[in-house]
């Protein structure tokens, strides 16, 4: 039996414990003692339910900082947004996460975009893997590179960018275990990536270290579709969407028959939306029954739900809020299975694109067409290599 520690970080959403859900029932079926240090407890403590996982807050950094070129251009300037042009900071993280691995007598860290208890778990010694979205984990080149390829970002500031962080993690590290360069974060780390090369933003990489396409399994109520005619559309939105109340309005018009979960909302937001065609779930849905019923997906391009759908087949509407969501839709309007609004559109024309993708079966075949990876067999092989790291974890711990 191996001890090991699920960590999460940055980033918010389900999509981030997603992952973790694909393994943690394994695991522990194979006598695991499983802990999970999550950024948001309450969410992590619905996910988990019952399973016997001891839970932990994730070290965080609260500071915000002003004076930061807009929007971030690298992963070092994800990084600085997080305490990593604050010294001081960063070594409280970090002496924090090394508290808390060393409670939980880990012999493997898997992260899930968590740069700082990757250090902390190689300072320890301790065997360390990542698992997740690719976007989180930069390609082994200098400067971190430019993740919003369409437009012209001068090497200089990248090249800069990555200095400034490189000097916070090297000042708060023994000379022997300091970095060449940012991208060592991730040195000798194991990769469990979501998705397949194709989706992955930065290009594809071993094919190996891919889990493919999974679905989430958060979520026991019964879907309650709208009756009458029409194709069976399921939307998961977030109510701080800046164009919600748009993106409902096209639903409704559809001609659709629409269920829709959204996070954050309130009863106003349903009535004003609401009707015999367009449905508001009450709660979290059993998301692989909502798969199988539905014909197409409108969601932000969350990783988890956006993987979910394509696993079964299924084409999806991407209405993005974060660079990350953008990138992977236009890697599904690359591939044939999606869209994806253009998030700096003011006035993003969210029906004309719905009523495309309704209006074209293509998307639907190219979507099946994805839904062909082995992920039962994707996940006995990464189950294997995780018993294989936390057996090597253990032993250079002895």
């Amino acid at each position: 039996m191996s001890r090991i520690l699920l960590a999460w970080e940055l980033g918010t959403g389900f999509g981030h414990l997603g992952p973790f859900l694909g393994l943690v029932p394994r695991l522990l079926e194979r006598g695991h003692e499983l802990h999970v240090a999550a950024r948001e407890i309450a969410g992590a403590a619905q996910a988990l339910g019952d399973l016997p996982v001891k839970l932990h807050q994730a070290p965080l950094c609260l500071n915000t900082y002003g004076g930061l070129q807009e929007p971030p251009l690298n992963y070092s300037e994800i990084l600085m947004r997080y305490g990593y042009l604050e010294p001081p900071m960063l070594g409280a993280m970090l002496r924090a996460w090394r508290s808390l691995i060393r409670s939980a007598d880990a012999d493997l860290l898997i992260a899930d975009h968590a740069p700082t208890a990757l250090l902390a778990a190689r300072s320890l010694g301790i065997a360390r893997a990542v698992i997740g979205s690719p976007f989180n984990v930069p390609p082994p080149v200098a400067p971190t590179p430019n993740m919003r390829p369409w437009a012209a970002v001068p090497t200089e500031r990248l090249a800069d960018s990555d200095k400034r962080v490189l000097t916070a993690i090297n000042s708060q590290l023994p000379a022997a275990e300091r970095l060449e360069a940012v991208h060592g974060i991730f040195a000798g780390v194991a990769a469990f990536f979501s998705g397949t090369p194709e989706l992955d933003p930065y290009g594809a990489r071993d094919a190996g270290d891919y889990l493919g396409l999974q679905a989430l399994s958060t979520g026991t109520a019964v879907p309650q579709w709208p009756a009458g005619e029409g194709a069976p559309v399921f939307a998961y939105l977030h109510a701080d969407y800046p164009h919600v109340e748009h993106a409902l309005q096209a639903l409704a018009a559809s001609g659709a028959r629409v269920l829709v979960h959204v996070l954050g909302g309130n009863n106003a937001l349903a009535q004003r939306h609401g009707s015999a065609r367009l449905h508001f779930a009450p709660g979290l849905l059993d998301f692989q029954r909502v798969v199988k019923d539905c014909a197409l997906c409108v969601c932000h391009g969350n990783v988890g739900t956006t993987l979910g759908m394509l696993q079964g087949g299924r084409p999806v509407l991407v209405l993005p809020k974060h660079l990350e969501h953008f990138l992977l839709g236009r890697a599904l309007e690359r591939l044939g299975a999606g869209r994806v609004v253009n998030p700096d559109d003011p006035a993003p024309d969210i029906a004309a694109a719905l009523a495309a993708m309704l209006g074209d079966s293509a998307y639907s075949r190219s979507a099946r067409a994805l839904a062909t990876q082995s992920v039962g067999t994707m996940t006995d092989r990464a189950i294997a290599r995780i018993e294989v790291l936390a057996a090597q974890g253990a032993g250079s711990a002895t």
